[in-house]
């Protein structure tokens, strides 16, 4: 049964007429080819994004605005891609792969950072939520509890709009190249010139460029050239070099016509509606759907949604999934391997999983001079290899593997 509700956007953004909330963990029910998909990379083969391998051979790629390749790019980044879906559904062809991280800069606080890795550290006053399926890449350092107050990190994430992140990938830097931070304004003081973006401070007094028309609820993102000053307890602050207006992320546009998936955050659900990436979205009308289950909503969690832009510009959502989150992780050596499942020996107990294009592939195996490969697949993995596998049971008591990395094997 399909539901018609109406949700509202921000008047910062285009407004949503229309959803239907349809399929569930499966997927949505559209057949038609997305032109433009916003989500997180699993794999490389070219890339995979939303369960689709997209050939990237004659791609137009950028990273931060600058022209570059899609070997520069790498698991759990975010990217808006544009191109066609094949008939299976399954592969397609990009033209353009985009990609902006969400925030780089100083770590100012990682008390909240669970021995597990999993919690909440603040990035340049932002808030950033690490979960079991935020991939941890770092140049120094072995695992993300290993961060420190003032290390450099470059977040990839859904931002909520208001100072938080939820975090897909964190790539620890050994320094500094480009520190800078993105975020709504919020107790601008123009005889004082400092700002707010979540809880960071920052003075733009000695800015070189600054927005004429800038105003509390502007989207804007900041650089500075100088270290954060202040401590965690008093609060830092940011001296800017420049300030510019900013589309907010969350604003979702395209051309007449033109399908979109996209992928993102769900936050500040209430009675009348819930955000996704920052954008409000109202209920206007809500009925009881059989495949979807709009009181499922969770703060802080990642939803899919699919849909089109039509002949007033607005964004019309015909089906929303959930995203599946890791429950737990395994790692042993293989003993068996197929063309779509891997079996572990993890502390004595044989474990099978089943491996998709939505399954996360990191090659971490570096011991006696290995190169890591960056087109690595189930294909490449070998019995006796040593695996981490993070995952989730289904419906069906199938274990899904959501990230699967080859790592070399503990010494003892």
């Amino acid at each position: 049964m399909k539901t018609n509700k109406t949700f509202t956007k921000s008047l910062l953004a285009a407004t949503i007429l229309s959803i239907t909330a349809c399929g569930g963990s499966g997927g949505t029910t559209s057949t038609t080819s997305p032109d433009t998909v916003v989500g997180v990379i699993t794999g490389f083969g070219s890339i995979y994004v939303n369960g689709v391998e997209y050939e990237t051979d004659t791609a137009n790629v950028q990273i931060d605005g600058l022209a570059s390749v899609e070997t520069s790019l790498a698991i759990g980044d975010i990217i808006t891609l544009q191109g066609t879906v094949n008939p299976d559904g399954t592969t397609g062809i990009a033209t353009t792969v985009i990609s902006n991280d969400e925030v780089e800069g100083y770590v100012l606080d990682t008390s909240n950072l669970l021995m597990d890795g999993t919690g909440t550290i603040n990035v340049m006053g932002q808030i950033v939520t690490i979960t079991l399926d935020t991939v941890f890449d770092g140049n120094t350092l072995a695992t993300i509890n290993d961060l420190s107050v003032l290390d450099v990190v470059e977040i990839s994430g859904f931002p909520d709009g208001t100072g938080n992140i939820l975090a897909t990938r964190v790539e620890s830097k050994n320094t500094a190249e480009d520190i800078e931070v993105k975020g709504t304004i919020s107790a601008l003081d123009t005889t004082g010139q400092t700002f707010k973006i979540g809880a960071l401070l920052v003075n733009y007094s000695s800015a070189t460029a600054v927005p004429a028309n800038f105003v509390d609820g502007s989207f804007v993102e900041v650089k500075t050239t100088s270290a954060l000053t202040g401590d965690v307890t008093a609060g830092f602050t940011l001296i800017a070099s420049k300030v510019e207006l900013e589309d907010d992320d969350s604003d979702i546009e395209g051309d007449e016509g033109e399908e979109l998936v996209v992928q993102g955050m769900v936050s500040n659900i209430d009675s009348t509606g819930f955000n996704f990436n920052g954008t409000r979205v109202e209920f206007a009308s809500l009925e009881t759907d059989d495949n979807f289950n709009i009181a499922s909503l969770v703060n802080g969690t990642m939803i899919t949604v699919e849909g089109h832009i039509n002949a007033s510009g607005n964004f019309i959502i015909e089906g929303i999934e959930d995203e599946p989150e890791s429950e737990a992780e395994a790692n042993g050596l293989v003993t068996a391997v197929t063309a779509t499942t891997v079996t572990l020996l993890d502390t004595g107990t044989s474990i099978t999983f089943s491996v998709n294009n939505d399954t996360r592939m990191l090659d971490k195996q570096d011991a006696n001079n290995i190169v890591p490969l960056h087109y690595f697949s189930l294909a490449n993995v070998s019995v006796g290899e040593y695996l981490e596998i993070e995952y989730f049971i289904d419906a069906t008591a199938t274990n899904i593997a959501t990230e699967l990395k080859r790592d070399d094997a503990p010494t003892i």
